[in-house]
Formats: structure tokens, C-alpha cells, sequence
């Protein structure tokens, strides 16, 4: 395997995405990457395709291999030209499950120097960011699941005894719990699908309505149960936690990062890949960067407590990579 770099946080190899993504054997938290794009950089990695059709091919075939390597509460972020934006959102939704197409607007940038008497279509000072969850169900069904236990014997206890949940609504209305039958009987469903728990006097309703054979159980057990399934619910669902109100749209503004000696020409700022990663993530996580390029988003996931492992082609970013993260002060122009 074409190890590169490596520290007690951060492993970087060396190679092609696609080859040597099927070689790892990893369980990231996040995937955040920032791609190649199509025909928008003069450089060699923005110029492999002739056709959009053959730049969409290769980025599903990039997710196809990714997906497999990431939990099932991870999170994915792929950043997107303008132009491809949309399209980058329709593959990554057939993979996993869409919650936002970002739009990361810059003040700086060539749209400021246009000439606005020559253009035939409005500017574009955006890039896109499409944020996507691992999970192939959402998060109710999830809930669902790990609430089964629990909710699973509320109701085959009802099943068991013969009596409807109808019946049981009635007996909720006449003990003063509910103001209507309608009320109790979605009460009812609520407790079996695990959105909810009777309370101590509802549950003593259900024990009455069920007879002295069924849900046997003693309330607090069930309590405890459930409390114990809802920290494991939290613990399996996918982190989202953001910090500040300004970033809490999908319209972002972080500030570029400014020009300079060592810059990578695709580099995003580490304010914003921080924002990125400790929404998204929980101290400790792993955070996967398949074309690392310059390593900013391998250094901000390490800045952020998190650990990382990133795969950048081009060995002279490599290297420039290695010395990055071996430094704690970072010299840019003498490593440039």
C-alpha cells in the first residue's frame, strides 16, 4: 500500500483515489473531499475528461468506492463547480441520502473583474458543497429501530390480550387522560412504533385494559429500558451540531484563502473545513479526504481533535503535505 506520511493522527497515501481506496480498511465518520472539477481549472486534474458524461462517470465510480468505507451514521461532503452542481447532487443522492446543496459564496474571485456589458448569463460566485447522510433510511426509522425493544412489547403484549387499540383508547378517555378516542388511539400507535412512552399512569390504563397476564413488567424496568436504548439511538445517529447561527443556513460566506507562497489552487480555508468537520463529527472521529491536495482538510480534522486519512496523486503535494503536518509552525514559502 503506498503509505506516504503518517503520525499519531493522520495517514496520507500516496496514489490514485480509485486504486487505493479498495485497499483500505477503514470505517470513516466523514467524507469530505474536494474532487476535481470539470474543465474550470487550466490545470491537468480539472482537463482528464473531453465530455461531462465521462467527468460523471468517474465521480460515481469515486463514491461507489468511498461509500463502502464509511459508517453508517457518516456524513458526506463533495464539493462541486457551479455548473456541476446539480448533476454531482443526483449522483451523490443515489447513493446516499441528500440533506442539503450548500452554496459557498465568495466576495473575491474573477466574477469581480467581468465585464458585465459582455455577459449573456448572470455570474456565478459560488461553489457548491452537496451534504449527503450515510444512512439509507432516515432518521425516523432509525428511531424506530432502536426503540423495537421496547415498543415491541407494548404492543405484542396487545396483541397477545385480543384487545384493540381502540378499546384502549376508550379506557385512556375514561380515565381523564385523553380529551377524545382519535387522541388515544394515535396515543396507542405512538407507543408501539416506539415514538413514545406511556406515562406511569397511562401504563397502569394498558395494564388494566390488558388484564393481569400481559405487560407484566414494572414500569420503571420499562423506563430504564428505554432510557438505556434512547443514549444508544443517540450515540448510533449521525452528529450534526453547529455552533453558531451565521453558518446555520446553506447559503455560507467564509473568506478565501488569500494568495500566496505554497497555496494549492484548489484550497478551501480552514475556517470553513473546521465548521465542516465539527458539525459533522464527534471528537476522536475519523475523517476520510480521498484527493487531499494541498492537506488543509487532513490539518483541520487534526486542529479539531479528529483523525484523518487522505489519498492525494500527485507526490509533489505529498510531500508538501508531510512537512505541513510535521511542523506545528508552518513555514509556507520555505516549503513552497
Amino acid at each position: 500500500m503506498p503509505l506516504y506520511y503518517q503520525d499519531d493522527l493522520v495517514t496520507l497515501y500516496h496514489g490514485d483515489s480509485l486504486d487505493v481506496l479498495p485497499t483500505l480498511d477503514i470505517e470513516a465518520h466523514v467524507l469530505l473531499t474536494d474532487p476535481p472539477y470539470f474543465k474550470v481549472k487550466q490545470d491537468e486534474w480539472d482537463n482528464q475528461w473531453d465530455k461531462a458524461s465521462e467527468f460523471l462517470a468517474w465521480m460515481g465510480d469515486f463514491l461507489d468506492r468511498a461509500k463502502p468505507l464509511l459508517a453508517p451514521n457518516a456524513s458526506a461532503w463533495v464539493f462541486a463547480s457551479p455548473a456541476m452542481t446539480s448533476s454531482v447532487e443526483r449522483l451523490v443522492g443515489e447513493r446516499f441520502r441528500v440533506l442539503n446543496s450548500i452554496r459557498w459564496v465568495k466576495e473575491q474571485g474573477w466574477h469581480q473583474k467581468a465585464e458585465i456589458a459582455a455577459l449573456r448569463s448572470y455570474l456565478t460566485p459560488w461553489e457548491g458543497i452537496v451534504f449527503a447522510e450515510q444512512f439509507e433510511d432516515g432518521p425516523d426509522e432509525l428511531h424506530k429501530l432502536a426503540m423495537e425493544p421496547v415498543a415491541g412489547y407494548i404492543a405484542s403484549e396487545r396483541r397477545r390480550a385480543g384487545v384493540s387499540r381502540a378499546a384502549i383508547a376508550r379506557q385512556l378517555v375514561d380515565a381523564g387522560a385523553y380529551k377524545n378516542l382519535q387522541t388515544g388511539t394515535a396515543m396507542c400507535s405512538d407507543w408501539e412504533s416506539g415514538d413514545s412512552l406511556p406515562s406511569a399512569s397511562g401504563y397502569e390504563v394498558l395494564q388494566r385494559a390488558l388484564g393481569s397476564d400481559y405487560l407484566t413488567r414494572d414500569y420503571a424496568e420499562v423506563v430504564r429500558e428505554r432510557d438505556e436504548l434512547t443514549r444508544k439511538f443517540n450515540a448510533m445517529r449521525r452528529p450534526f451540531s453547529i455552533k453558531s447561527r451565521a453558518h446555520s443556513t446553506d447559503v455560507w460566506t467564509f473568506g478565501t484563502v488569500p494568495p500566496g507562497p505554497g497555496k494549492h489552487p484548489c484550497e478551501k480555508p480552514q475556517a470553513m473545513l473546521r465548521h465542516m468537520i465539527e458539525a459533522s463529527s464527534r471528537p476522536g472521529d475519523l475523517v476520510l479526504d480521498p484527493f487531499a491536495g494541498s492537506g488543509s482538510t487532513l490539518d483541520a480534522a487534526r486542529q479539531a481533535g479528529r483523525t484523518a486519512v487522505g489519498i492525494e496523486q500527485d507526490e509533489g503535494w505529498c510531500e508538501y503535505i508531510a512537512r505541513r503536518l510535521s511542523q506545528d509552525v508552518l513555514d509556507l514559502g520555505a516549503i513552497a
